[in-house]
C-alpha cells in the first residue's frame, strides 16, 4: 500500500489501531517539494506540519514558526492564495487544512 501511494504521488497512509481494529487512512494532498520551493521556510514548515497533524490555527502557527501574529497572517494568506491550504471555520474557531 505504501509503495502504491508513493508511486502515485500520494502521501503514505496512516495505520492506527482503534478499539482493536486496524484503521488505514489514505490522504489526498499532493504537495511536492518543487511546489514548496516557492515559499519561505515557515510556510514550508507549516505544510509539512499539516501532512501529519491535518489542521492548524493561527496561534498554533505563531508558536510553530516562532513569528508574530501579523507574519502568521501574511504567511497563511499566501498559502491560501496559492491553494496550498484552505480556511475552515469562522472567527476564533478558524483553522487551516491542506487543500
Amino acid at each position: 500500500m505504501i509503495e502504491w501511494c508513493l508511486k502515485h504521488g500520494l502521501p503514505e497512509p496512516i495505520f492506527e489501531e482503534v478499539v482493536g481494529s486496524l484503521v488505514v487512512t489514505f490522504r489526498k494532498y499532493k504537495i511536492s517539494g518543487d511546489v514548496l520551493k516557492r515559499f519561505n521556510e515557515r510556510q514550508r514548515k507549516v505544510a509539512e506540519y499539516l501532512k501529519v497533524h491535518e489542521k492548524i490555527t493561527r496561534s498554533e502557527y505563531v508558536k510553530l514558526a516562532n513569528c508574530s501574529e501579523r507574519t502568521a497572517f501574511r504567511d497563511l494568506e499566501k498559502l491560501l492564495k496559492n491553494k496550498i491550504i484552505v480556511r475552515k471555520g469562522r472567527g476564533k474557531k478558524t483553522y487551516y487544512e491542506l487543500a
